[in-house]
């Protein structure tokens, strides 16, 4: 079986790799039709198994989490819909904000986990994003394209908690927010934010 194309971030838990393990045991299995996706992290087994058809429930305590989840197997709108919205994003003037505040640095000082130019950018973004007043699951295919916007230019090795002592040459680059990868929703897929036992 081949794997569908899947999204993510750069994720320490991330199980991109083990997606052909998982599909191989799947395989065995007769007249699965229906899938929970316990702890779903960055949701790539999610948006894998969705993509082939399967009903899918996607699960993990993370609200980023629930976001990606709700962007990939409940978001129902256009790609022309979220496009028009994301080349609204893109064109909006940075400010300086929160998060520019805390997670912003210049270039040639202290070194945060973004150049201030993207923090900036992120900071209107963002607030912008909650004044569109969207409807929770496109806002979360908003905040989906925000992340992995960060993720393309930011200075850590993926977990925030810690930035690298040199900048990253991707820092340096411009944040451009991108249209996720989204496919056509052909089970019924759930997403939820729970503890695993309450969820089983």
């Amino acid at each position: 079986m081949e794997i569908p194309k899947t999204e993510g971030i750069k994720y320490a838990g991330s199980k991109l790799k083990m997606l052909p393990n998982i599909f191989g045991m799947v395989n065995e299995l007769k007249g699965v039709k229906t899938v929970l996706d316990g702890f779903s992290g960055s949701t790539r087994v999610s948006q894998a198994f969705a993509q082939l058809g399967y009903s899918t429930s996607s699960n993990d305590i993370a609200v980023w989490s629930e976001v990606f989840a709700t962007c990939y197997l409940i978001a129902d709108k256009s790609n022309s819909y979220y496009q028009q919205l994301i080349d609204h994003l893109n064109n909006l003037q940075g400010a300086e904000g929160w998060y520019t505040e805390n997670y912003g640095g210049m270039p040639t000082e202290i070194k945060k986990p973004f150049q201030v130019k993207n923090t900036m950018k992120l900071d209107a973004i963002r607030n912008e994003i909650d004044l569109l007043n969207l409807d929770w699951k496109d806002k979360c295919v908003m905040l989906t394209s925000l992340i992995y916007a960060l993720d393309k230019v930011d200075s850590t090795l993926g977990h925030y908690a810690a930035y690298l002592s040199d900048w990253s040459p991707r820092s340096f680059n411009d944040l451009i927010l991108k249209l996720p990868l989204r496919f056509t929703l052909e089970g019924e897929n759930n997403v939820s934010r729970d503890n695993i036992f309450n969820i089983v």
